[in-house]
């Protein structure tokens, strides 16, 4: 390694083709660490030589952060920093943290929209019986739902939640959003077609519910058995945001009563589920594998745009979309 080589080390493991993604935007000057297999012994092996961690699925707990004695910079390929990084173990150091909302909104939309989709058409359910020979055509007729013209409620209205309000307009839908730290200016809410309400009002009035809040103390568990019980009845759930947001075991038993008539769930408490989970087997629930932000296109975009911020890191130039660590 040259004296004045700076070197990136990509946390997560991932298939040889995010690691050529990532090598392709790769500048002078910088090196690039990868793991042949998703496991700790490796990482602590490499974590002593890294100058910037890249940051994606896998969190960056504090014994990593103490194994690494040249970090400087953590860079998260995306948004969702809460829960992936000891923010707290970063301050203590001195070490940055930027994020990359590029793409998120957009992709992670499209994503809920397809869940919406996904529910209110019992996908799922539809999917596993035509690969086993079963016929559904009359069965999912009286349980199948429109999306066009329901009332949705949006639980967060930032970046994403905005996006996915402005991809509903052709569906006509009746809009609502809550958001304790967000009020659209009115004529965009005129726009879109989104009313700000409370979360009583929201979860009592819509027909199909989308979560898109971080993951912090105060949304931890906002989802539960109260909240469940708050809905309408036979509504849908989407959560495409952070698995701790809702309470697993509840939403189970509101899917099993019936409380609501399916969900559309991309993010886990743990994740990956453990073999057997309640929710595999649940015929109303359209489950993805935290996949919500990762196309090829969008991780084009994303891996350039974190490699570019490293680079410029490094040569002394500002640090893009930077993290306040209070």
């Amino acid at each position: 390694m040259a004296a004045n080589e700076r070197t990136i080390f990509y946390l997560s493991h991932a298939p040889e083709a995010m690691y050529a993604m990532l090598r392709a935007h790769l500048g002078p000057g910088l090196r690039l660490l990868t793991l042949a297999e998703d496991d700790d012994a490796e990482r602590f092996a490499a974590l002593p030589h890294a100058d910037a961690v890249l940051v994606g699925a896998h969190r960056l707990r504090r014994d990593y952060i103490e194994a690494a004695p040249r970090l400087s910079l953590v860079q998260h390929q995306g948004v969702g920093w809460h829960d992936t990084v000891d923010h707290a173990a970063l301050k203590q150091r001195g070490v940055r943290l930027a994020i990359n909302p590029l793409m998120t909104a957009e992709t992670v939309a499209e994503h809920a929209l397809m869940l919406m989709l996904a529910a209110l058409r019992q996908l799922a359910r539809a999917d596993a019986a035509t690969r086993r020979g079963e016929w559904l055509v009359n069965a999912l007729r009286p349980i199948c739902r429109n999306l066009r013209g329901a009332t949705v409620g949006i639980v967060g209205m930032g970046r994403i939640g905005s996006a996915l309000a402005a991809l509903l307009q052709p569906f006509r839908v009746r809009g609502l959003y809550c958001d304790p730290y967000v009020q659209l200016p009115e004529g965009l809410e005129t726009a879109l077609g989104f009313s700000r309400v409370g979360l009583a009002e929201l979860l009592a009035e819509s027909d199909i519910v989308s979560l898109h809040v971080p993951a912090t103390t105060e949304t931890r568990a906002m989802i539960r058995t109260e909240t469940l019980a708050a809905m309408r009845p036979g509504a849908f759930l989407v959560n495409t945001c952070r698995g701790p947001v809702v309470d697993t075991d509840d939403l189970v038993a509101a899917l099993r009563s019936g409380r609501l008539a399916g969900a559309g769930i991309d993010v886990f408490e743990p994740e990956p589920l453990p073999a057997g989970h309640p929710l595999y087997s649940l015929a109303n629930v359209t489950l993805t594998p935290h996949t919500a932000a990762g196309t090829r296109d969008t991780m084009e975009i994303k891996l350039r745009e974190a490699m570019e911020n490293i680079a410029r890191f490094f040569d002394g130039g500002v640090l893009r979309h930077e993290v306040a660590l209070d």
